[in-house]
């Protein structure tokens, strides 16, 4: 009985503590304090090997050796080993510091010990990203190799929750100015939190609609806290952009709610559904508007007004940036600067006037490829390039079993969307946005983030068709 629980839950509970861990780090800019989420996926990836999820008619011994074929002919398994071995490689060459040449009236970086090698600026922000980036292969591994399609659905909608939950009491923070607002409304870090929120948000509302199809009870923490609770952690913090983009979505996955539930649920069961959410929303509007008019919101809206000064200065500050990371990218092209080294070495690369646009989050490009470009070079880029296409080609392979084959259930014979799991509509629009956000902000420097983008990305294919299931339908 015991092996059985630990065989079903242990698992996805120790992923679960790996994707928790950076949250007590949301907002902050760079984190250091990750020492334990090495150790944290170390222990899930030992798991892994111990106690991985079993299938029907399957032994506890066959579902390891399961586990250990499927790891070997993973291209994950090696481009993520690659990866973390070169960042591996910075940490232990770093070390380097900033020097003055009188002669030349210039400050220049110090020759790190091995010249030709990958290196870092700092040894602690070096360590971290072997920290975080660890943990990202492990998750991505274990959701690909170990886990069971109930665990997957289980751990994303434990995640949903508690990210609702941790939305709950930032925003409580700033309501009763526990903390004050300006600390946490305002910053490319605090966007980064209303990212991971927004992303959750949505997530929560696919996550509810497939507990809603499977009548499962967690569908009401679901709705109060996946959606309801991250709903409100992206208003107060995400930039007002974000805050746009995400209610759009949120409106769009709402009528798909509708559309797609409409053959699982009861007819009075739509309409009370329809009609609390109605409520919902116009109860958010009016505390917003007359019960809490100061509120971060508004706030962030009348600092973005009038939109042409907003956008002005912000493209004036990211023409700056791509500049200064596309010079120091040409000077260090193969290796980089280095985990966090655009933060210590953009000051050698911008003039004097141009400071003042930099000096308030000098570690963000605001373009993350870019940044992970002139940090970690053509070699790092190249293998984050290379784990992105291996996370995403089951994804559109399964996608496009799904678009000729159809599906088994009751959707079959309705249009493609309506025929996907909400969890994969969701999981495409969410890890869409922010990977599309990545490119004009920085919300992958956020570790909570990263993992929450790879999580899902890795887990998404459980939810597709398998070719097996693609040929017995034709």
């Amino acid at each position: 009985m015991i092996q059985k629980l630990l065989t079903k839950y242990g698992l996805a509970f120790h992923v679960a503590c790996v994707c928790v861990f950076p949250l007590a780090y949301l907002g902050q800019p760079r984190v250091f304090a990750l020492v334990p989420l090495l150790w944290l996926s170390l222990a899930a990836c030992e798991m892994m090997f111990l106690l991985p999820s079993v299938r029907r008619f399957e032994t506890l011994m066959n579902a390891r050796q399961r586990v250990w074929r499927a790891l070997v002919w993973d291209p994950f398994f090696y481009i993520g080993l690659a990866l973390t071995g070169v960042v591996t490689v910075q940490w232990l060459n770093s070390g380097c510091n900033l020097i003055y040449l009188p002669d030349a009236d210039v400050w220049k970086l110090s020759t790190p010990l091995v010249s030709w090698a990958p290196f870092s600026v700092e040894a602690r922000a070096a360590f971290a990203h072997v920290s975080l980036f660890s943990a990202c292969v492990a998750v991505a591994l274990i959701l690909r190799t170990a886990l069971s399609k109930a665990s997957k659905r289980l751990l994303l909608q434990g995640l949903a929750i508690i990210s609702g939950c941790l939305a709950i009491a930032y925003a409580v923070t700033v309501c009763f100015n526990i903390r004050p607002n300006d600390a946490l409304t305002s910053g490319a870090d605090v966007s980064a939190m209303g990212t991971f929120f927004g992303f959750w948000l949505i997530m929560g509302m696919g996550l509810f609609a497939d507990a809603m199809t499977h009548f499962q009870r967690r569908s009401v923490l679901l709705i109060l806290l996946g959606v309801a609770g991250n709903l409100m952690g992206m208003l107060f913090f995400a930039s007002a952009l974000a805050v746009c983009v995400y209610i759009l979505l949120a409106v769009f996955m709402f009528f798909y709610w509708m559309v797609y539930l409409s053959p699982h649920v009861p007819k009075h069961m739509q309409i009370k559904l329809f009609v609390v959410s109605l409520l919902f929303a116009v109860s958010v509007g009016v505390v917003l508007i007359y019960l809490y008019p100061k509120n971060p919101v508004v706030a962030k809206i009348e600092a973005a007004l009038p939109a042409s000064d907003h956008w002005h200065m912000l493209f004036a500050t990211k023409k700056i940036r791509t500049a200064a990371a596309m010079e120091i990218w040409q000077d260090h092209p193969w290796v980089g600067v280095g985990s966090d080294g655009f933060y210590h070495v953009v000051g050698l690369s911008v003039k004097a006037k141009d400071w003042v646009l930099l000096k308030t989050d000098q570690a963000y490009v605001y373009n993350d490829c870019l940044q992970f470009l002139c940090e970690y070079g053509v070699l790092g880029a190249g293998l984050f390039l290379a784990m992105v296409v291996t996370l995403m080609a089951p994804v559109c392979y399964r996608a496009r079993i799904a678009w000729q084959y159809g599906s088994k259930d009751e959707n079959a014979g309705r249009g493609f969307l309506l025929r996907l799991s909400p969890i994969v509509v969701s999981g495409v629009l969410a890890t869409g946005v922010c990977f599309l956000e990545s490119w004009i902000a920085s919300p992958f420097r956020s570790p909570g983030v990263l993992l929450a983008w790879t999580c899902v990305m890795a887990a998404m294919p459980a939810f597709l068709p398998t070719l097996a299931h693609a040929v017995t339908q034709r």
